[in-house]
């Protein structure tokens, strides 16, 4: 019989055979974190060892309990206990953190999600808390979806189906996709009718909640119908807002879950609205230039702009790649109040039409940049000019004159590079933005705001999960 990890500590307790008890209530005593247990439901009793997940933390202060020492076996850290004729082992989890995670991991969280609102909404299994996720009967295949699944992800997915049962218990739906179908469908449409190449830059959906999906296609194929031109994306979205509101198509953009409740917001999904007169005022715009204390690096890699309207803050991180070559700048917002879960990127291409609508010249090719120290000297003046400006405007540089600003870019381009020349890009385009005029600079940062949030009538309907 497969084994099930979905029996918490107390009922775990209880399952000890006669004649064990009293030493196994004396070996898990005082857990440090009495909430990752969870012992194999299917043990019978027999020969085999009776197996039981545990954190790390826990694995140690069991062994501290029962005076033995943990082993390693398949690259896990085990410990077996024997108590008369029953063994026990005890075996730690692989637990990951849930700040980042690479594509795989990233992909078997968003299938796990998209499960467990499946669960929730369409088969009605009712979850109580978290904990109750691994006695739900089909916990088997969660598990082959995210294998070795860490408590903090089993938390977040609970928080998730909460809020969303909030927002759509009632509601049918025959599909929860997240690779092929749907997602495949609906990218190759606005690749090869609107020129979208990447399907998040008009629409960031995640996973998507689909009713008769079969009618739902027809109907957009019939929407875009006709030869590459003939149609406007504004078309497509206005079929999938009332697919959304009429919950047929409901997209969803998941974000790591910030604390135990989850929020949710829905974007372009009304067509009135979409153009509200939204205003977003600078409030603080930065570029750290001090180094630390060892002279090998800046404090901070960034630039920073603050916006605020309308009851929210926005604060742009404004960057290049995080690795040591040579990139162009990014810029991506967190949305005061959610600061684990990020607004998303602003569409690079979108940003420069932006600037170029806006007449400012700006690059954003690293090339044009000083490319090492030989480089900057040359051009040293102008961006001493571009500093002092700054500093006129009470930006903060956290440097206190252009002769120190001078010196630790000199000293970064001879142990980062890479960040020197990203520092010349950012400081450029902080002083285009801070020289526009009052309404341009504001309406040019609500503009990144939307953008970036992937909102308005160029934008698909979204639901955003976090």
């Amino acid at each position: 019989m497969a084994t099930m990890f979905n029996l918490p500590l107390a009922d775990a307790k209880r399952k000890a055979p006669t004649g064990t008890k009293k030493a196994f209530t004396a070996a898990v005593k005082s857990l440090p974190d009495k909430d990752f247990f969870f012992a194999d439901s299917n043990w019978n009793g027999g020969r085999g060892a009776w197996s039981i997940k545990v954190s790390e933390q826990n694995l140690m202060h069991i062994a501290d309990n029962v005076n033995l020492d943990t082993k390693v076996v398949s690259g896990k850290a085990v410990l077996d206990y024997v108590i008369g004729t029953t063994k026990i082992r005890f075996l730690a989890s692989n637990k990951r953190s849930a700040k980042s995670a690479d594509a795989k991991t990233t992909a078997m969280q968003e299938r796990a999600s998209a499960w467990i609102m499946k669960r929730a909404i369409s088969d009605n299994v009712s979850y109580s808390s978290w904990t109750d996720i691994k006695l739900d009967k089909k916990y088997a295949e969660l598990e082959k979806i995210y294998p070795n699944v860490e408590e903090e992800w089993l938390k977040v997915f609970y928080a998730q189906q909460e809020r969303m049962l909030k927002e759509f218990a009632g509601n049918r739906f025959d599909e929860y996709n997240r690779d092929g179908g749907f997602m495949d469908y609906v990218s190759g449409i606005v690749k090869s009718k609107f020129g979208v190449s990447k399907k998040d830059t008009w629409n960031p959906a995640d996973i998507w909640l689909i009713k008769d999906q079969a009618k739902m296609e027809k109907i957009i194929n019939e929407t875009v119908a006709g030869s590459k031109g003939s149609q406007t994306i504004q078309e497509l979205n206005a079929v999938m807002r009332k697919m959304f509101r009429d919950r047929d198509v409901v997209g969803i953009s998941l974000k790591k879950v910030s604390g135990s409740t989850a929020r949710y917001e829905e974007y372009n999904v009304q067509e009135d609205g979409l153009d509200a007169d939204y205003n977003y005022e600078v409030t603080k715009l930065k570029c750290d230039l001090s180094i630390k204390s060892n002279n090998q690096e800046f404090n901070t890699q960034d630039a920073r702009i603050v916006v605020e309207g309308e009851g929210s803050t926005f604060d742009f991180q404004i960057k290049g790649n995080d690795s040591t070559k040579l990139s162009n700048l990014k810029w991506e917002p967190t949305q005061a109040g959610a600061t684990s879960a990020r607004v998303g990127k602003a569409p690079v291409d979108m940003v420069i039409s932006l600037l170029k609508d806006n007449k400012v010249d700006f690059s954003n090719k690293y090339q044009d940049y000083p490319q090492n120290s030989t480089d900057f000297a040359a051009a040293q003046d102008e961006y001493k000019r571009i500093f002092n400006k700054l500093r006129t405007k009470s930006i903060d540089m956290g440097v206190s004159s252009a002769e120190e600003f001078v010196e630790n870019m000199t000293v970064m381009y001879g142990t980062k590079p890479h960040v020197a020349v990203s520092k010349c890009m950012q400081l450029k385009f902080l002083a285009v933005v801070s020289a526009m005029k009052p309404k341009q600079k504001k309406e040019f940062m609500t503009d990144m705001v939307f953008i970036a949030a992937k909102k308005g009538a160029r934008f698909g309907p979204f639901g955003k999960l976090y």
